[in-house]
């Protein structure tokens, strides 16, 4: 009787082999970790690679016999492209095809492999048994089946020498893989001599870091961590570790009216080699190809490729328009209510002089949302947040593939509560740059709203990852961590925050309202006092006046009142402040009457309502249970 063979097939693309019938992704030797149903998706697109799925296909093809919302579908995708991101050799594996569904784009290696299947008399540990009328032991088998046998060892053998080839061959190192997985770009040097052009020298470097961080296939670090080392003397090493980056580019920027001279240099940390260094006298209005030149040196350097191309030369900037972009970012950066307006102003400049400036629109955009948060407090989110809607839409207008701008538009719908278009625009927007950190960061807030906590705290600790010493995520990582119920672990994440920068007052309100939850009453009000001595906010206000109440001390709860009211007749106070105050009175009618204001202003502090630990007294009021529908957490 013939040999029954059996065929397995893998599919080998770039770096990685998907082993179909195991269910198994290998990056050369190892197991890349995938859920099930999420290998499924790889392997159903990889199969017909080149051409469109639409959604309804996957959603058939993965879940056959069962009914899955569409988002379940975009997880996994987002997850595949995490996971195959990391590759230096292929940027793009999976393109998502608007309005139509998803296509696998890199060429693929079909391997093939014949197995003997085992005969029917091979039980488990391979032994023959034998029937009931073998020949006795000794006697001489036919002659066609010893011929048999032997080929059958021969087919085995070969099987196995081929298995064995294949184990060496996928354990070699690939020699355009160099040892390079992350990079940070640091502040380059102002050398004009004049300290007025520090914002010049940074927005450089911001936007070098966004060019490197979109072309390259690389974890690289973000600009806000990065910039903390302006005229550091530390040495590199010790920024290198302490950004965990393995290279850095580092360099300078010279102006003079309308010509840039930039000096960049990459250095491998571990090894202190300089890999390459160039000097580019350019015009200002070049300096996008700029950008991309150096991209492609870089990459060239450590043998990646790039996606820097979209095809075109970028066409050149507008002088004006750009200086004043760079200006609006840099007031963008301190978030502060004194700040944002100024950064607003700024950024509607650069639009006047270049109506079609995408990054200027994107900006615009995060400017409304922050000014509309309870913690910047600077005027209505009703108003801001559809003006911030109008100027991210209006960015991808000019420019679809813009991250900032996916990213922003996210942001607002999320707090406008459309959760599925809130969830698709942050998504769209890490597929496009997964070293966009704010991205990550906004993903967190929509999955802890939605109490998946722990896929919350991976996205909020990718987002650190991407800005280590940012206070800001630092922060976001404890607020997260308060959400879930951990105060302990949230209160150590704040301390951290405030070890970077002592005076950034969210982290000092987040940590107050922690040490409350955990009944350290006393911690909590010297940490919010100390914090409002030189600047009385209205959230910090509503924090303190929230412990007070905790604590015991209603008059000087009543006290924090009367000041909030008198402060509303000078300037807008968040709604939520007052809210604060009368939730740790236990006033369930006052709640409810500044909830419903905070409805109508649709205030981001409704995304917590559905979660938040402090609201457990509240539960049973049907009132609540109605305010948690409208908003779309019920």
């Amino acid at each position: 009787m013939a040999e029954t063979l059996e065929t397995n097939r893998f599919y080998d693309f770039g770096p990685y082999r998907l082993d179909r019938q195991a269910r198994v992704l290998l990056r050369d030797r190892t197991i890349v970790p995938l859920t099930p149903k999420v290998l499924d998706t790889l392997a159903v697109l990889v199969e017909h690679r080149g051409a469109v799925m639409s959604k309804d296909q996957l959603l058939k093809a993965v879940w056959p016999d069962t009914f899955v919302e569409e988002s379940n579908l975009s997880q996994n995708v987002s997850v595949l492209r995490k996971a195959l991101g990391q590759d230096p050799d292929n940027l793009t594996y999976i393109e998502t095809v608007s309005k139509r569904g998803y296509r696998f784009v890199a060429e693929v290696r079909i391997c093939e492999l014949k197995i003997p299947l085992a005969p029917p008399e091979v039980v488990e540990k391979g032994f023959p048994l034998a029937p009931a009328d073998a020949e006795p032991a000794g006697a001489a088998p036919p002659a066609a089946p010893r011929f048999r046998t032997r080929a059958a060892a021969a087919i085995t053998a070969a099987l196995i020498l081929c298995g064995a080839l294949a184990i060496w061959y996928y354990r070699q190192p690939r020699s355009g893989i160099s040892g390079i997985r992350s990079i940070a770009v640091l502040p380059l040097k102002n050398l004009s001599g004049d300290p007025e052009q520090e914002y010049f020298a940074d927005g450089i470097t911001e936007l070098l870091t966004a060019e490197i961080s979109k072309a390259l296939p690389l974890r690289v670090t973000s600009r806000t961590s990065a910039m903390r080392y302006r005229n550091s003397d530390k040495p590199l090493r010790t920024m290198a570790r302490e950004l965990n980056v393995d290279a850095v580019i580092e360099g300078s920027v010279e102006r003079s009216g309308g010509r840039l001279r930039i000096t960049a240099q990459l250095i491998h940390v571990a090894s202190d080699r300089h890999l390459w260094a160039e000097t580019y006298d350019r015009e200002l209005t070049d300096v996008l190809v700029l950008q991309q030149e150096i991209a492609r040196a870089v990459a060239h350097e450590i043998r990646a490729s790039t996606a820097s191309a979209r095809g075109e030369r970028p066409a050149p900037i507008n002088r004006s328009a750009f200086e004043d972009y760079l200006r609006a970012r840099y007031y963008l950066d301190q978030r502060t209510a004194e700040s944002i307006p100024k950064a607003i102003s700024f950024y509607q400049r650069a639009i006047a002089e270049d109506p079609a400036y995408a990054r200027a629109y994107a900006g615009l955009a995060d400017c409304y949302n922050q000014l509309g948060t309870v913690m910047i407090g600077g005027r209505p989110p009703s108003e801001s947040r559809k003006m911030a809607i109008a100027a991210a839409s209006r960015a991808l207008e000019m420019d679809p593939e813009l991250a900032e701008a996916h990213a922003v538009l996210g942001y607002s719908n999320l707090y406008e509560w459309n959760w599925d278009r809130a969830r698709e625009s942050l998504e769209r927007a890490i597929s496009l740059n997964p070293n966009y950190a704010p991205a990550h960061l906004w993903l967190a807030h929509y999955l802890a709203a939605r109490a998946h906590f722990d896929q919350a705290l991976q996205e909020v600790r990718l987002a650190r990852d991407l800005d280590p010493l940012s206070p800001i995520i630092q922060t976001q990582v404890g607020w997260i961590l308060k959400w879930a119920g951990r105060s302990p672990e949230a209160i150590m994440e704040f301390r951290k925050a405030l070890e970077m920068e002592p005076d950034y007052q969210w982290a000092v309100w987040q940590l107050g309202g922690a040490l409350a939850s955990t009944g350290d009453y006393a911690g909590a009000i010297q940490v919010l006092q100390k914090a409002l001595e030189h600047n009385r906010t209205p959230s910090g206000l509503g924090t303190l006046g929230h412990v007070y109440a905790l604590a015991g001390e209603r008059s000087e709860a009543g006290k924090v009142l009367d000041e909030l009211l008198a402060l509303s007749r000078q300037r807008y106070v968040p709604p939520h402040c007052f809210v604060d105050v009368y939730w740790g009175l236990r006033d369930r009618d006052k709640v409810f009457e500044w909830l419903e204001k905070s409805y109508q202003e649709r205030s981001n502090s409704l995304l917590w309502l559905g979660i938040s630990p402090d609201m457990d007294w509240l539960r049973s009021d049907p009132r609540l249970d109605n305010l948690l529908r409208r908003i779309g957490l019920k």
